[in-house]
């Protein structure tokens, strides 16, 4: 029997629980049942160093922190802007969260300790103002012109980096790694001396695009939050957020600008071909056009 290591029952559990581990998953990681670690996290025992290193290792969470007389406090949960019916977060989704987090605050302290100047359309507009108004900003802002581009999502992502938003997305991060879309497709941090926007790659380069935009808005606006009711409809519907209609139509304005759709030829809509055609232009898929120009 190796020598027990002195953790705090409450900082055990609190570590596997923000880690979204259960009980059992958690047993297995350090080779024990599920009633030990029910019986450390509630004080009725104590793991040895090296069962409590590997909780540590597991949870992604230095090993001293288990000594701590209290759960520390964490971040702030990003705001969930999700539909009601979203899948639950993942650990790997807990794991990417936290990671950036970290990044994003050491870039944000490090900008202000060398004296940078806050990004100045970090929540420059509200919900108050109109849509349109947002969409044209983040145009100029980014001096961007839709559709005259070779890479839609090439150049939105180069012009929104070199204003000094971090873009971060699944292939930077880990090539294997992989999220499900339906659990969210995107975040943004609308942190004035470091935004950030995440994007899910297990989604087509449309879908990646909008979900871009749709972010930017969401720093535009100053709105911190986790998404993935990313898309146009034919109408609002009621269970999404409305700062995610607004997103949206952010989104959809800014890639598909009214002086654009307003001049396609009604013939354009009576053939799939040149609906995805146009529709390639904007870096947008044929429904998002379709809704657009109906709209």
């Amino acid at each position: 029997m190796g020598e027990k290591a002195f953790v705090t029952p409450a900082v055990l559990k609190w570590s596997r629980e923000t880690a979204r581990m259960t009980v059992e998953q958690a047993a297995g990681k350090a080779s024990v049942s599920a009633q030990q670690v029910v019986d450390w996290e509630s004080g009725h025992d104590r793991p040895t160093i090296r069962q409590a290193r590997l909780l540590a290792e597991a949870y992604r969470r230095p090993f001293a922190l288990f000594m701590l007389p209290a759960p520390p406090r964490d971040w702030t949960p990003l705001k969930d802007f999700r539909r009601r019916s979203a899948i639950p977060f993942t650990t790997a989704t807990e794991f990417l969260i936290r990671d950036l987090r970290v990044k994003q605050t050491w870039a944000s302290e490090w900008n202000r300790e060398q004296g940078e100047a806050p990004v100045p359309f970090v929540g420059r507009f509200t919900l108050r103002h109109s849509p349109a108004k947002v969409a044209a900003d983040i145009l100029k802002e980014l001096d961007i012109h839709p559709p005259n581009y070779a890479n839609p999502l090439k150049e939105w992502l180069t012009k929104a980096e070199l204003k000094g938003i971090y873009i971060s997305r699944t292939s930077y991060l880990n090539s294997h790694l992989t999220l499900d879309s339906e659990e969210f497709q995107g975040f943004a941090i609308a942190d004035p001396m470091a935004p950030l926007i995440f994007i899910n790659t297990d989604d087509w380069d449309t879908a990646q695009l909008f979900t871009l935009v749709h972010e930017l808005a969401h720093v535009w606006i100053g709105e911190t939050g986790i998404s993935n009711e990313v898309a146009l409809n034919f109408k609002s519907l009621n269970n999404i957020d409305q700062v995610e209609r607004f997103c949206n139509q952010v989104a959809g304005i800014a890639l598909m600008p009214d002086g654009f759709v307003s001049v396609l030829p009604a013939s354009t809509f009576t053939s799939l071909e040149e609906v995805l055609a146009q529709a390639r232009r904007c870096g947008v898929s044929g429904f998002a056009l379709l809704v657009r120009a109906r709209n």
